[in-house]
Parts: structure tokens; C-alpha cells; sequence
């Protein structure tokens, strides 16, 4: 169970949030589940910025070293950007360690979910069978998978903030991380951010 958004205040942030930060959401008039998705997660992050401004709360927002590499794609002010995004609060960039590395390793079956293990048995089989592949163990993981277990092993979370349904949600739930998929983020009947509802 997951606490309402009015306690939080360490949040870990999937790359799919940071993407959707980014968007503008006129460009998706096409896509209105997408657009929703995103108008709700910048009505979020904007309760964040008045919840510091009014009472002074202090945010830290972690982001995976992995997000980073992932986001680097953007262009080379991608720093600004994110300072600018996260205003209403502390950014810590969490790496990817060995130790997670080892424990993904260690434990692949039990935190991917049994289609994406299948996919990746499938893919491992393939790069084996053929001449001249490097297998490379890390090259194996989805990167959900590291993000996810960067996450894991904080001190410190209250939540992880993800827009991807698909793979990043079930590897949370399998491994027990707290987390709340930004298309289940609670509305009041104005349509605003209901910070006092637990999930």
C-alpha cells in the first residue's frame, strides 16, 4: 500500500515520468489517453512546486543513472532541463551499482515477470546460438529491471512514479516496490490533484 501524495517525499521517478514531463500536451491531441497521462503528471509535479512554496516542504527526487543514460538522447542540456522540471525539490541521482548488478544476476526469475523472462530466455538462446556473440549478463536485463532495483535498495522511498503499465509496473509489484502508475494519480471533482486519498 502506498500512502497518499500529501506524505510524500522521497519519490523515485521512472524514465516514462520524465518523458512525459517533457511532452507538450497540445502535440497529443491525437492520443488522449497519452495526453491525459501527461496533463496529470505536469498537475502533479505542480502540486509538488506549491506544496514547497506554501509550506515548505522539502522533495528529493531520485533518478536512476540508468534514466540518465536513457535521456542523454535529448540533448546535451538535458541537466538544465531537469533542473528546471524539479524546482520544487532536491534531485539525487541514485547509480548502478555492482551490488545491484550481482543481485539481478543472482535472482533474474523471480523479478521479471514470466513473459518477459520468457522474452529474455529467448533472446538470451539466440545470442548463444550464434558465431562470435558476446554474451554480456548486463546486456541481458531490461533496463526496467535496473531502475527498478536502484530503487529497491534506497533507504529511503516513499514511492516510485512510473507511466509504463507494461513492464516496469510488474517488476515493481513483483519485487514489492511501492509504486503508482501516473494514470492512477487521484482527482478531485475540479479535476485537480487529490493529495489526501491512499492508494
Amino acid at each position: 500500500m502506498v500512502d497518499s501524495i500529501s506524505t510524500w517525499k522521497y519519490i523515485f521517478l521512472d524514465t516514462s515520468v520524465i518523458i512525459d514531463l517533457l511532452q507538450n500536451p497540445e502535440r497529443l491531441e491525437k492520443n488522449k489517453k497519452h495526453q491525459n497521462r501527461v496533463i496529470d503528471t505536469k498537475k502533479l509535479f505542480n502540486y509538488f512546486k506549491l506544496s514547497k512554496e506554501k509550506s515548505g516542504t522539502k522533495y528529493v527526487f531520485y533518478i536512476s543513472s540508468v534514466t540518465i543514460s536513457e535521456l542523454t538522447l535529448i540533448g546535451d542540456d538535458l541537466f538544465d532541463v531537469l533542473l528546471q522540471i524539479f524546482s520544487s525539490g532536491e534531485i539525487t541521482f541514485v547509480d548502478f551499482t555492482k551490488e545491484i548488478a550481482f543481485n539481478i544476476s543472482k535472482n533474474v526469475k523471480s523479478f521479471v515477470p514470466k513473459y518477459s523472462y520468457n522474452q529474455l530466455v529467448s533472446h538470451i538462446e539466440k545470442n548463444i546460438a550464434s558465431e562470435n556473440s558476446i554474451i554480456n549478463t548486463r546486456n541481458w536485463v531490461e533496463d526496467d529491471l535496473k531502475i527498478v532495483c536502484s530503487a529497491k535498495l534506497l533507504n529511503r522511498l516513499d514511492v516510485v512514479l512510473t507511466a509504463d503499465e507494461k513492464t516496469f509496473s510488474p517488476i515493481c509489484e513483483n519485487l514489492k516496490v511501492p509504486f503508482i502508475k501516473t494514470t492512477e494519480i487521484p482527482k478531485d471533482m475540479f479535476d485537480e490533484i487529490n493529495a489526501s486519498v491512499s492508494f
